[in-house]
């Protein structure tokens, strides 16, 4: 998902944090690499949880834990 972002955001010229990535990458700025790597695995959990609680609040048949 991260290196779409990048493709899309240099195709299309849109700043935003594959961007931020990429110049962050070539400039061996790894402290804004840890950034970016903290805040695009907590999205990626955040979402996963926010997905597993929806399919379970919409499909009844789902059901976590006892």
């Amino acid at each position: 998902m991260l290196g779409g972002s990048i493709y899309i955001e240099s195709i299309f010229a849109w700043p935003g944090l594959g961007n931020l990535l990429q110049g962050a990458i070539v400039d061996r700025d790894f402290p804004l690499i840890q950034a970016l790597a903290i805040v695009f695995s907590f999205f990626v959990v955040t979402l996963n949880l926010l997905t597993d609680v929806i399919y379970a609040v919409i499909d009844p048949r789902i059901r976590y834990g006892s």
